[in-house]
């Protein structure tokens, strides 16, 4: 964790965000009165339907844009923008990484740009390339892995620059069904390893409560928000089959459709 944060809360007040810079009363908010408190350490999803915010919620929570209305604090701190303790995992993991350099390199980019040596850079970039199962693979190029694989390398490469936060967005959703579980697991260990605040966005019910602490259910747009917050109390690693699993997913999904 960087030497200069402070664990804290992630705390989102009553935010709005329209790209209509009129700011009209008429403006079309694609979020508006979006309140949430995401607690230190937790692994935290943002579950609703295609197009109803979620990226724009974590775009804001990176700093990467900000609120048209409301306030984003990092503890007491308003986020107004981005900061190295907060890292992003895009779904296309293949156009985040620069196809001229190695996995190894990929992973040790940020750490070179910090000016840390090489000896050092080396024996991070060991830790997480071993972390995210990729040992063996350190000299391979983009152009020769898999989704899976350049997805772990992007992982990787998040993780050797060591955020406290991270922000997912649907990093799972282009990778094909087997492929994704492993990941899924892959990541539950990581947080647990890690202990890392992760703010993950899907609109997929069963990767929610397979990954989740708690999940934010966010409304259908315009006007987004996250009307409504399911803790899910099941023991990793969690079993599709088992009926409180089943149960808790016919509850969200009953939501969606009472939504609908």
């Amino acid at each position: 964790m960087p030497e200069s944060f402070i664990p804290c809360p992630i705390r989102i007040e009553k935010v709005g965000k329209t790209f209509d810079n009129s700011l009209q009363a008429e403006s079309p908010y694609i979020l508006r009165g979006v309140d949430l408190v995401v607690n230190t350490g937790e692994f935290f999803i943002l579950l609703g339907p295609s197009g109803c915010g979620k990226s724009t919620l974590l775009n804001l929570i990176a700093g990467f844009i900000n609120p048209s209305e409301g306030i984003l604090r990092l503890g007491e701190q308003k986020i107004e923008k981005h900061g190295k303790e907060r890292a992003m995992v895009f779904q296309n993991a293949e156009s985040s990484l620069f196809p001229w350099l190695s996995v190894r390199e990929n992973v040790e980019f940020g750490l070179r740009m910090k000016g840390i040596p090489h000896k050092e850079r080396q024996r991070i970039s060991d830790q997480y390339i071993g972390m995210v199962g990729l040992t063996g693979h350190e000299h391979k190029f983009p152009q020769e892995l898999s989704g899976g694989m350049k997805q772990r390398v992007q992982l990787a490469r998040v993780l050797a620059n060591d955020p406290a936060i991270l922000l997912m967005d649907e990093p799972f959703g282009a990778l094909d069904a087997m492929t994704r579980r492993s990941m899924q697991k892959e990541l539950v260990r990581i947080w647990q390893q890690t202990v890392k605040t992760i703010v993950f966005v899907t609109h997929d019910i069963q990767e929610a409560l397979l990954l989740g602490q708690r999940i934010g259910i966010m409304s259908l747009g315009p006007n987004s928000r996250i009307t409504d917050i399911y803790d899910v109390p099941l023991a990793y690693p969690r079993d599709v089959t088992k009926p409180q699993f089943n149960e808790l997913y016919e509850i969200i999904e009953h939501h969606f459709e009472e939504g609908a």
